[in-house]
């Protein structure tokens, strides 16, 4: 059996690294956070981290998380304060541009 699940596991990694795959999934993945960064940072929220990665961390108000959490997957990392907490927000290969803009319409 452990032999199957390793031939398994080493078909999904050649699967990855033929024609440059994990790289365009991973730049994909950071191209939509680089735009949720923009969006939030345009309407003067405030990044924690200023990550180059496809985790964006955000200072938010925690009426606006109230709001957000019903309609959007994000991570609560905790209070900062008495009216704002942390929050990060994570694309991937599976994130829409629509995801995006409604996150964005949202806000």
């Amino acid at each position: 059996g452990m032999l199957a699940k390793g031939r398994l596991l080493g078909l999904q990694f050649e699967a990855l690294f033929t024609d440059d795959l994990y790289m365009r999934i991973g730049r994909y993945a950071v191209d939509l956070a680089m735009e949720l960064k923009e969006e939030f940072t345009t309407r003067g929220y405030e990044t924690v981290v200023d990550s180059p990665t496809n985790q964006q961390f955000f200072r938010l108000p925690n009426d606006l998380i109230d709001r957000l959490r019903q309609h959007a997957s994000f991570e609560l990392w905790g209070p900062q304060g008495e009216t704002h907490s942390i929050v990060r927000f994570v694309t991937s290969w599976s994130t829409t541009y629509n995801d995006i803009n409604r996150l964005i319409e949202l806000i």
